[in-house]
């Protein structure tokens, strides 16, 4: 039997196949190569011993055929794909059978089964060592899998007909359907989250008794309720969840699946530490009245009126339990291109043992880092030029240092992030005109290689990233430089511009990247986004009445104080560690209202233009390891939010005087320096 101490067994895949076609293709409609049975023979002949033709086997048998059609792997089961799947199984046997080890004898040890299949498995894995650059890539949104949330199996699939997605891809961000495809996806998601957390559960009674004292005592679960649920249920208390929005009356609503409720929001009191905007999903806690609507309301809508008092976003959940509840999908498809996984695969998973394997290495490059200059490198800027030309000579004798003593302690990558230049580049009514913007664009960047040309070590040895901003081309021939109309995501520099920076470069070495990028070092994801998105959350944050209150009653208090108070309070605030500075508080509201939401972008399309086929390319469920935002209009910070750590990268020249901003990052221990270099 399986777990007795008794030694496997030599089958030969003759002996399995006539029980493999039963179970596999009969029953199932799979098929299974010549590969793939020999490993399972191999499997089989350890586990299960003597009893390989039993029920256990069987039953074994039958949860690979099951595994292998819920993560739709295909009709044909081959030996690498086998291997995951019996990889995954195995994981969850190993804690139990490492119970019922057997101890060493004179003989030798005898390893139990769950041991045995393990090293068998993993054995080729073990004997490989890990080269670190092959999971060290740049990832643009148009090579990462289109992965879409299926609300049915909640799970997530990808997207069957690459073709097809690519010349969507190409189509102008302003079909209807894909917009509301939109919407609809970041709903389900964000309701499947809120599914798995405690404080939203169903009630759950085990008697008449148990619900009658619920009742009473007034403790009533936390469950989310549809909108259509609430009518005809006058006077009830409710919680909420969908879509902030306004209707055509510019009276503010929710929309969930079902249906849609107008708000009063007079005397709502929201969860501080976050911004509330339209476009924004949220949940909401009230008393539905059937006769509260607005006068505003058309003659048709009888949804009555939904009186909140309690609104707050729905919170985020740490990497790992998303990726655990997500089956360890790699939504990078960074391990589908490294490893012999079939092209046509349509679930990407990631190995645990591999996960971990990643996980030790990184640890133990201390000397990697990553190297992120502020944004708004303008190369058509004397300054910034000869802050660069600092920049780089200063990064020449590190390396030339480091080198000397065997540190190593060169940069990876160099992040660049535009707008490359002050004025955006425009097209005019005259060809000469429209030759003359392009040579002047391109002659950015031939200035940029010949600051480089003088830096042999750091050309040679580092990788170059260039991200865009709004003036840059082509989204910027009609956008005109202004953030209104540029659209998410945004595409990279043409190559044709970079020519003379590519020659100059190793191959290889520039990469040109969208905006927003991404980056996997290892096991981590480092999502890299250049965006106004302080601006947009204070322009657009409601303004609730009980906050307008809340300041009168503060501007009070503090007008009835005198000086010596005012100053005892200041100083008692201060001393005993309460006080916290403005910034630090709106760089933490921004961070959380972000990763709340699960999306880059959490608007409505009047406040910021979507691609709605580059959606998935948005949505940071699972959260990324380190997020890096790029905005200008805010200080640089550090916030850590659900294991998320994030950064902000302010302007790369600071306006007043000839100081050089940028950011060091060391992967190992998730470290970041802000630097200053004064020219």
């Amino acid at each position: 039997m399986e777990g007795a101490n008794t030694l496997p067994i030599k089958l030969q895949p003759s002996n399995l196949r006539p029980i493999a076609y039963r179970i596999f293709s009969k029953k199932h409609g799979l098929n299974i190569k010549t590969d793939a049975l020999a490993l399972l023979t191999e499997v089989v002949g350890y586990k299960f011993s003597f009893e390989w033709k039993g029920a256990k086997s069987q039953q074994f048998l039958e949860e690979v055929a099951k595994i292998w059609k819920i993560e739709d792997r295909g009709l044909f089961i081959d030996g690498p794909g086998l291997k995951q799947v019996l990889k995954e199984l195995n994981t969850k046997s190993v804690a139990s059978a490492s119970a019922h080890r057997s101890h060493s004898t004179e003989s030798g040890e005898i390893t139990d089964k769950a041991t045995r299949m393990d090293t068998l498995i993993d054995v080729e894995e073990e004997e490989e060592a890990i080269n670190w650059e092959e999971y060290f890539k740049v990832i643009n949104p148009s090579e990462q899998p289109p992965c879409t949330f299926d609300r049915h199996r909640k799970q997530f699939k990808l997207q069957a007909d690459s073709k097809k997605h690519k010349n969507l891809l190409e189509s102008l961000p302003n079909n209807l359907q894909n917009t509301i495809e939109l919407f609809n996806n970041r709903y389900y998601l964000l309701f499947d989250r809120l599914s798995r957390n405690e404080n939203f559960q169903k009630a759950s009674f085990s008697s008449i008794s148990s619900i009658n004292k619920s009742l009473t005592s007034g403790n009533i679960a936390n469950e989310i309720t549809l909108i259509k649920n609430v009518l005809g249920r006058d006077g009830s208390k409710f919680i909420l969840f969908g879509l902030l929005g306004k209707d055509a009356k510019d009276s503010y609503i929710l929309e969930d699946c079902t249906d849609y409720i107008e708000l009063n929001l007079s005397q709502t009191y929201k969860t501080e530490g976050s911004f509330y905007c339209p476009g924004m999903f949220v949940i909401v806690e009230g008393i539905y009245s059937a006769s509260g609507r607005s006068s505003n309301q058309s003659n048709n809508y009888i949804g009555g009126c939904f009186h909140v008092s309690n609104i707050g976003h729905p919170p985020a959940e740490r990497r790992d339990v998303s990726s655990e509840n997500y089956g360890n999908l790699d939504f990078l498809g960074i391990h589908k291109q490294i490893g012999n996984t079939a092209v046509n695969e349509k679930v990407l998973k990631i190995n645990k043992t591999l996960r971990r394997k990643l996980t030790s290495l990184e640890k133990t490059l201390l000397h990697h880092k990553f190297i992120l200059l502020g944004s708004e490198c303008y190369l058509d800027d004397f300054k910034i030029l000869d802050g660069l030309k600092k920049f780089f000579h200063k990064l020449e004798n590190d390396i030339i240092e480091s080198q000397e003593s065997e540190e190593k302690n060169t940069p990876l990558a160099i992040v660049m992030t535009g707008s490359f230049s002050c004025r955006a580049l425009t097209t005019t009514n005259s060809l000469v005109s429209n030759i003359s913007n392009s040579e002047n664009y391109k002659s950015h960047f031939d200035n940029l290689a010949n600051i480089l040309s003088n830096y042999p070590n750091v050309t040679s040895t580092c990788k170059f990233i260039l991200m865009p901003g709004k003036n840059d081309p082509w989204q910027s021939s009609y956008a005109l430089g202004g953030s209104a109309m540029n659209y998410f995501p945004q595409k990279p520099v043409p190559r044709v511009f970079v020519s003379r920076l590519e020659r100059l470069l190793p191959k290889g070495n520039l990469i040109l990247g969208w905006n927003p990028v991404r980056i996997n070092y290892l096991s981590q994801e480092i999502l890299i986004l250049k965006d106004d998105l302080m601006n947009k959350f204070k322009r657009n944050d409601i303004i609730f009445s009980n906050d307008l209150e809340a300041e009168k009653e503060n501007l009070k208090r503090e007008l009835s104080q005198d000086n010596k108070e005012r100053i005892n309070s200041i100083v008692r605030d201060g001393g005993g560690g309460e006080h916290i500075p403005t910034k630090i508080k709106q760089a933490r509201k921004l961070v959380k209202t972000v990763l709340d939401q699960g999306t880059l972008q959490p608007f409505l399309k009047d406040l910021k233009l979507v691609n709605a086929e580059y959606d998935y390319v948005l949505r940071i469920e699972p959260l990324p390891s380190v997020m890096i935002f790029n905005d200008v209009n805010f200080d640089n910070f550090e916030v850590t939010y659900n294991g998320c750590k994030v950064v902000n990268v302010t302007r790369l020249l600071s306006p007043s005087n000839r100081k050089l901003n940028y950011v060091e990052y060391y992967p190992s221990n998730k470290r970041f320096e802000f630097k200053e270099l004064y020219f």
